[in-house]
Formats: C-alpha cells, sequence, structure tokens
C-alpha cells in the first residue's frame, strides 16, 4: 500500500479513540460492478492516518482484486473533524486515475464508512488534510 502519509500513522482504535468496527468495502462495491463474475476474491486491510494534535482523523479499509487480468482497488472510509476550530477534515483517495476527496466539517459532522467503488489501479493512495 502506497498511502501517502504525511501525518502520523495510528492504529484506528487509537486514532478514532473507541472500538470503531470497520467493514471491507468488497461485498457492497462489488453489487455494483458489471464483471464481478470474473473477479477474484478481493484482499482487504485496515489502516489510519491521525495527526498528533487530535484534530482529526482518518480510518480506511483498502480492498483490491483482479478482473480480467487488470488490478482493482475500492476503499472504504472513516473521515473525522475532532475539534471545532473552523477548519475541515479531508480524507483524499486516489485510485489510477480516479479521485475524490470526503469532507468532514464542522466538528461531530462526520464521513461514516463511504465507499469508493471499484476502479483501475493496484494500489489506492489516501491521505488527509486540514484547512
Amino acid at each position: 500500500m502506497n498511502a501517502r502519509k504525511s501525518l502520523a500513522l495510528a492504529t484506528a482504535t487509537m486514532a478514532l479513540g473507541g472500538g470503531l468496527a470497520l467493514a471491507p468495502a468488497a461485498g457492497a462495491a462489488e453489487a455494483g460492478s458489471g464483471d464481478s463474475a470474473a473477479a477474484a476474491a478481493p484482499t482487504c486491510r485496515q489502516d489510519s492516518i491521525t495527526v498528533p494534535s487530535d484534530r482529526g482523523a482518518v480510518a480506511y479499509w483498502e480492498c483490491r482484486r483482479k478482473v480480467n487480468n487488470k488490478w482493482q482497488s475500492s476503499v472504504q472510509i472513516w473521515v473525522y473533524d475532532k475539534k471545532a476550530d473552523g477548519k475541515c477534515v479531508y480524507g483524499h483517495v486516489k485510485i489510477g486515475g480516479w479521485y475524490k476527496a470526503y469532507k468532514a466539517c464542522p466538528k461531530g459532522n462526520n464521513v461514516r464508512g463511504a465507499r469508493t467503488g471499484w476502479h483501475n489501479g493496484y494500489d489506492a493512495q489516501v491521505w488527509m488534510t486540514i484547512r
């Protein structure tokens, strides 16, 4: 996984201050793919990104599979704004040529388990910004 982690790494439990139950994006995302019959079973892994000041957090699952000899990746992402400072926390996901930013703000208005769907590319890049 080539996640751009310009901020400190931690486990999802520590990053989010409690027992967050993360589930792989594979099942629901596969339903939307027209070629799921030709897809190999996806493999998934969990990761998280935090900042030392506890201003925000991003946790995610990344899954990948091979469809018709092409690699695809999918991400399920949680983005948390933990501080009422007028800034937003963004969780960015890039898979191949596909990109999306998920925004959480103000404090308490969070992104919970958003799914990217499957996109061509072996590896998802996930990073967090606060602005």
